[in-house]
């Protein structure tokens, strides 16, 4: 099955394990919201394509004590072999190649493109705002302009992996959402020589900015940037629903209509 993204679109260290049989080893983390698992999510683990199709494993923590649950799977994750971890939300679904494709860009630290699951359904791409250091913004018309460039993608609802990955997709940002990131273990190791084993904090302990932006700005010092591809969407459940690139732009048409958004 993990053939089908097509070889012409994969690192050379990936279709060197291809080819070899090697085992890629990873470990499939869920930070859940609560207790129960929907089914769109349960699907989307199950379908995920592997490397040779090898299996994950599978961990899940909860989110009533991000500090200490979310870092203890981190602190037993560098115990294992596993050379990537794999985070993705318990409201997030992805389409089967999502995985293949995070791998293909053979980054560090890569994410596919989540949006926001309630209005507004802003991208999250945030970068640094006119070089001040720790002041973001959403890049809107940023990801507005790339869709536009690739139009084909601007109808899809729900999760998606373009079929033939543009060269253009990956972009370079100063923090994303974890809901679906693939962090190779480098990282983690580093990180940890920063900060120990507190890779995550809650807002009230990082003086708000989420668990998301501290994790990105101690990568970062460990000389880590973070990307998003932007051809790899996944789903954002609102309910049952999930929101993607097509409520990205009812959004966008609605607010730049009525002078609420960014122009």
């Amino acid at each position: 099955r993990a053939r089908r993204c097509g070889n012409g679109d994969l690192s050379d260290h990936l279709q060197t394990c291809l080819r070899s049989g090697e085992t890629m080893s990873i470990t499939l983390w869920i930070p859940s919201a609560d207790s129960s698992a929907r089914w769109p999510c349960v699907n989307t683990w199950w379908n995920l394509e592997t490397p040779n199709n090898e299996k994950m494993r599978l961990v899940r923590s909860g989110a009533n004590n991000i500090k200490y649950s979310w870092n203890k799977v981190v602190s037993d994750f560098l115990k294992t072999d596993d050379e990537w971890l794999l985070s993705m939300h318990s409201d997030v679904t992805a389409d089967p190649k999502t995985l293949m494709r995070l791998l293909s860009w053979d980054k560090p630290l890569v994410s596919a493109l989540i949006f926001m699951r309630t209005s507004p359904a802003m991208p999250h791409i945030w970068k640094d705002y006119e070089d001040k250091e720790k002041h973001y913004v959403p890049r809107i018309k940023e990801t507005r302009k790339w869709f536009y460039d690739h139009p084909e993608c601007i109808k899809n609802f729900g999760p998606y992996v373009m079929e033939e990955r543009p060269d253009d997709a990956l972009t370079l940002v100063s923090f994303t959402s974890t809901s679906c990131m693939l962090i190779n273990r480098t990282v983690l190791e580093e990180m940890r020589e920063i900060i120990g084993d507190v890779w995550f904090l809650l807002d009230d302990d990082y003086n708000g900015g989420g668990e998301d932006r501290r994790f990105c700005e101690v990568a970062l010092q460990a000389g880590y940037e973070t990307f998003v591809d932007r051809s790899c969407v996944v789903g954002h459940l609102a309910g049952d629903i999930p929101t993607s690139a097509a409520d990205f732009f009812a959004w966008d048409y609605v607010s730049t209509v009525l002078n609420t958004g960014e122009h």
